[in-house]
């Protein structure tokens, strides 16, 4: 058992639908803490915490979402991060966060 595991024993895989999702996220790292976290929070309940940067303090969240949800939210952070004009990634996508940090800060409800 890894430390992913460790931290998200209970989590029931949705490899279809998490693959899907990895597959359009353009930055590839921490795929294993990815999967985990997509697991955590398609489960509900996934209690975190993220630093709010504006104010230095971190705050609680606890998050929940279909895997609809996700994916719509991935889709729609992907297409605003593509410079349309060149159809490339904005700044070469150096600004765009890991996946599993991008679910922890549980902003597929960001309405981009």
């Amino acid at each position: 058992m890894n430390n992913v595991q460790r931290l998200f024993p209970d989590a029931t895989p949705e490899p279809s639908r998490f693959e899907e999702v990895w597959k359009l996220w353009p930055n590839k790292a921490k795929k294993p803490l990815a999967r985990a976290k997509y697991e955590a929070i398609l489960k509900g309940g996934f209690r975190t915490r993220t630093l709010d940067k504006d104010s230095g303090q971190y705050v609680d969240l606890e998050l929940e979402a279909t895997p609809e949800a996700i994916l719509a939210g991935v889709k729609a952070y992907v297409s605003s991060q593509i410079d349309k004009r060149t159809f490339r990634m904005k700044d070469d996508g150096k600004f765009i966060p890991h996946l599993a940090t991008w679910l922890n800060q549980g902003r597929w409800e960001d309405g981009v």
